[in-house]
């Protein structure tokens, strides 16, 4: 308040005639800037005074022994401390730029100011100097918790080491250590697991009852088990997926019922929770994997393995299923053990053995079959890493064991379930864009399509569900090993906020925006397409050509109007655009100079329209309809159906006939050969007749001459007459052509008008006729008696 106090008295009292205009305008900006909470000064020296000090305990400590969460705490300090100080510098450099900006339109210091002007050059000044004290001291601060945060990391990155590293008993000594275990702790842990309500547990007759009725429900679901196949037969056949769950219903059924009474009973032991969880579990798992193995399922449709194949793995996965059903037991149940972890350590490492071996059998068998045999260096990789596991857990490494057991494991089951989950995306997909099911026909009539018509947008779905499963799996596997909280908060962090390669700053979730707004914006401009192209009322009355170059130009200027706008929102500076492009001239000019002319000739082409689609051109010898025009080439269809592709360069810089340029007419001169004797005008006037009796040619029309018969030649051998017709259309030009040649030929020969043969004539000179003597007179009488 005393500052902005200042201020106020300060313009009241400098009121000037030659000063009026500008000091207005000083007066009006410099309260907005001395109108900031300098009041907030001590505050922010406090907090930089307070964070230091913590810098500085962390340090020190540092030097002493730590935990790791001492070392996960002092990291989420460091990082409020950085973040803090990266604001600081942020805030205050916005405060000094303002501070600089108000010392500019001051201005210097001139002889004769007013005090109050001088008055604020010096606060003014004496700001700067302060904002750039606190500049500098949130970078110190900055920098100090940028090392120390480096510090602590590899500290803890040291210790975790260690940690892992850290070598305990092998399993030698593992059994060694149990067998020294003491009787009065074998005792306790006896009665723990087989006494309860100080009676054995098999010998209370509660839990006799809960045991015969969970027999009974499971033999008499057997029963019915068996005749399901046989009323199979009489109705629907049992599907694969049904015949799994009956197999296993039984077992299912009678551990429920078991455990229900049993708990209702008070009943229900350590040892009856982790035998009946057991068997539940792994019937559950049991019917998942047969149900996934099954012969018309995806698994086979994918991998088209052999029954004896499918039979060996099922078994591998039946037992990993039942040792994986035990550990899910085991932790569900928690027992209060009354062994310490050093004497169960070797019947851990009896389980992990034991788990590793059945995934090391079941990668090994499965491996060298379609589709795993495609990718053998990572078949090795998985056998390697399940070997040492193994390794490490023989030798006592119990630490790296568990790391690598749990990674190892959680990882193939991620992949596993990825890939079986990706497999039937894929099914349904496809069954949903080729099958036309009652929901399909429903969703089709919601979008206004028809039942032939696709389904849209189907193939940005697809790639939009797999994509999701993936990320989902990569989650689960850095999740797996070991990447905590922390760690996927760093990885949202980078991925909002991005990071810095070299000069260029990429921010992921930009770049994915970027590209949905571009999928978004290429889906639009089909859409603004098709309704344009299905539009009569807009371009309908234009002729196809029109159509085409209108089409073809919406398309390229909505895909670079995409291209441009996800570019913007992917965060690349337009303008670089540019300095790239000047940097790619020189390779345009030697390396790609017939790409580009062929591009800029087709934009030529689209807007010049010196040919259309659907015209009929000739170019060289290539001679055809116009079947495509794209920015690179133009496509023709000949007479014969084959498709020719020309550069647009060619129809750019060669001649090109094309003959519906202005219009469809076409001239037609058909030529008649008629012998010397034949009556000029008779033939004159049934050419003309011929002419004017065929539908489609062109009688009295200005946009040509009615037919007309023509004498143009006379040789040797004929009279060479031509019909001169025009056509409407040029497409019906070999038909007509055909049709007049026809009616003119039989015109011609009902009215005995000869037609013309190429004639040549024969001399015989008597006085070079050779004696009759020898090979000559054979040859003479040879001649004579030539054909007559």
């Amino acid at each position: 308040m005393t500052e902005r106090k200042t201020l106020f008295s300060l313009s009241a009292n400098t009121y000037s005639p030659q000063f009026s205009a500008r000091s207005f305008f000083i007066y009006l900006f410099l309260f907005l800037i001395l109108a900031l909470p300098f009041t907030a000064d001590a505050s922010t020296r406090d907090s930089i005074n307070q964070d230091s000090k913590t810098l500085q305990e962390i340090h020190t400590a540092l030097e002493q022994p730590v935990s790791m969460q001492q070392l996960l705490d002092w990291h989420k300090s460091i990082d409020i401390i950085k973040d803090k100080a990266e604001r600081c510098i942020n805030n205050k450099g916005k405060q000094l730029k303002q501070t600089d900006n108000g010392l500019k339109i001051l201005g210097p210091a001139v002889a004769g100011e007013p005090a109050n002007i001088s008055a604020l050059r010096i606060k003014l000044s004496n700001r700067q100097k302060s904002l750039q004290g606190e500049i500098a001291t949130c970078k110190v601060l900055a920098v100090a918790s940028t090392d120390l945060g480096q510090e602590v990391d590899s500290t803890r990155e040291n210790l975790h080491a260690r940690i892992l590293l850290r070598r305990d008993k092998n399993i030698w000594e593992q059994l060694t250590t149990l067998t020294a275990v003491s009787s009065h702790t074998w005792n306790q842990e006896k009665n723990y697991w087989l006494i309860q309500h100080h009676h054995f547990i098999l010998a209370q007759k509660s839990l006799q009852i809960a045991i015969a009725i969970g027999l009974f429900v499971f033999l008499l679901l057997l029963v019915v088990r068996k005749s399901l196949p046989e009323s199979g037969n009489h109705g629907t056949q049992l599907s694969a997926a049904q015949k799994s769950l009956y197999h296993y219903l039984p077992i299912i059924a009678g551990v429920a019922a078991t455990m229900l009474v049993a708990h209702l009973m008070g009943v229900f032991s350590p040892l009856a929770r982790v035998v009946l969880f057991t068997w539940g579990t792994y019937a559950l798992l049991a019917i998942l994997v047969t149900w996934a193995l099954r012969p018309s399922g995806m698994v086979f449709h994918h991998f088209a393995w052999g029954p004896k194949s499918l039979r060996s793995t099922l078994r591998n996965l039946r037992f990993i299923a039942l040792l994986s059903a035990f550990a899910v037991a085991w932790l569900l149940t928690a027992p209060q053990d009354y062994l310490h972890s050093q004497q169960q350590a070797f019947f851990w490492s009896i389980y992990q053995l034991l788990m590793l071996a059945a995934v090391f059998r079941l990668v090994w068998v499965a491996g060298v079959k379609k589709p795993f045999r495609a990718y053998p260096f990572l078949r090795i990789i998985i056998l390697i890493s399940l070997s040492a596991t193994a390794l490490f857990t023989l030798l006592g490494y119990r630490n790296l064991t568990d790391y690598l057991f749990f990674g190892i494991l959680m990882s193939l089951l991620a992949l596993g379930c990825g890939l079986f989950v990706s497999w039937g995306l894929s099914d349904f997909w496809n069954y949903t864009a080729r099958k036309n099911g009652r929901w399909q026909h429903v969703l089709k009539q919601r979008l206004g399509l028809n039942d032939d018509q696709p389904l849209p947008w189907l193939g940005w779905f697809s790639a939009l569900s797999h994509i999701t499963v993936w990320l989902a799996i990569a989650a689960f596997v850095l999740y797996a090993w070991g990447l905590t909280h922390t760690g996927f908060s760093l990885i949202w962090k980078y991925f909002i906020t991005g990071f810095t390669v070299g000069t260029f700053h990429i921010q992921p979730f930009r770049w994915i925006i970027a590209i949905a707004l571009l999928v978004l914006l290429i889906n639009i401009n089909t859409l603004v397409q098709r309704y344009l192209s299905e539009n009569s009322r807009i371009i309908g009355h234009l002729e196809s050509g029109a159509r085409h170059s209108i089409l073809s130009i919406v398309r390229y200027t909505g895909f670079i109007i995409a291209i441009l706008v996800a570019l913007s929102t992917a965060g690349v500076a337009l303008h670089n655009l540019a300095i790239i492009a000047g940097a790619l001239s020189v390779g345009i000019g030697f390396g790609l100079q017939n790409i580009v002319n062929n591009f800029v000739s087709g934009l030529i082409l689209l807007l010049e329209r010196p040919i259309r689609v659907g015209d009929w051109i000739q170019v060289g010898s290539t001679q055809g309809y116009v079947q495509k025009m794209s920015i690179r080439y133009t496509l023709i269809l000949t007479f014969d159906r084959t498709e020719v592709f020309v550069p647009n360069s060619e129809l750019i810089s060669g001649q090109v006939t094309n003959w519906m340029y202005t219009n469809n007419v076409l001239r037609l001169m058909i030529p008649f050969y008629v012998a010397h004797s034949a009556d000029i005008e008779l033939v004159k006037e049934l050419l003309v007749k011929e002419g004017q009796n065929h539908p489609d040619v062109l009688q009295d029309d200005p946009r040509g001459i009615p037919p007309t018969a023509l004498l143009l030649d006379v040789n040797e051998n004929a009279l060479q007459f031509y019909l001169r017709v025009y056509l409407d259309d040029c497409n019906k030009s070999f038909n007509v052509q055909t049709d007049l040649r026809a009616s003119v030929v039989e015109s011609l020969l009902r009215h005995n008008i000869r037609l013309a043969h190429q004639q040549q004539d024969v001399h015989i000179i008597p006085s070079q006729i050779l004696p009759v003597n020898g090979t000559t007179g054979k040859a003479q009488d040879s001649l004579e008696s030539g054909p007559q």
